[in-house]
């Protein structure tokens, strides 16, 4: 289990370096109220609503930061075949 929450922790870690990567083209306050979820375990929902904001909003995102919502997506969709 412990594997599992090691895991999580850098998947947090990766989702709150995103969201930092979004500033200046994503009003900051729309990113931190969807980072804030993430310290209440909700990390999906965090990773969600970003995504929305993206879509919603029309972001242009770098290469980087395509393959890192490619990373995370993928991640949740193998976590969720351990429940």
């Amino acid at each position: 289990m412990e594997t599992l929450d090691k895991r999580m922790k850098a998947l947090d870690k990766r989702i709150m370096k995103l969201g930092k990567s979004l500033e200046g083209r994503l009003d900051v306050h729309l990113i931190e109220s969807a980072l804030d979820y993430i310290h209440h375990a909700e990390r999906l929902l965090a990773f969600e609503i970003l995504c929305t904001y993206v879509e919603d909003f029309d972001i242009r995102l770098t290469e980087q930061e395509s393959q890192e919502i490619s990373f995370i997506d993928k991640e949740f969709r193998t976590e969720s075949t351990f429940d």
